[in-house]
């Protein structure tokens, strides 16, 4: 097994995990990769931190919305889905913007 540098928090990436799983299709790869293919994508601490606390209001976001007794992360697959689309069309542009900015990270380059 090769040593991997975690470009986040363990909670953080377990979001992100998350997410991966939720957006990417199944033969894509596990969202471990994704984790692990974020840290170049990151350029310095304060992007790091900047996506820490997205991931973080993420896995708040159903249970202060009340939809939810759990976070994000212990959502099924399809809950996590429905979930990211009902955020990517929110009233609030930087709550769009946040799942934007998170989809574009996820989401392979073409």
């Amino acid at each position: 097994m090769t040593d991997v540098a975690w470009p986040l928090a363990p909670r953080a990436a377990r979001v992100y995990y998350n997410v991966a799983d939720a957006w990417l299709p199944e033969e894509a790869g596990t969202g471990t990769d994704a984790v692990a293919a974020l840290a170049p994508r990151l350029t310095g601490a304060r992007a790091r931190r900047r996506l820490a606390r997205r991931l973080w209001l993420l896995e708040w976001s159903p249970r202060i919305a009340l939809r939810s007794r759990s976070g994000f992360s212990w959502l099924s697959r399809a809950e996590r889905r429905a979930w990211l689309a009902r955020l990517a069309s929110a009233r609030s542009k930087r709550v769009r913007d946040a799942v934007a900015e998170l989809e574009r990270l996820v989401r392979p380059p073409r």
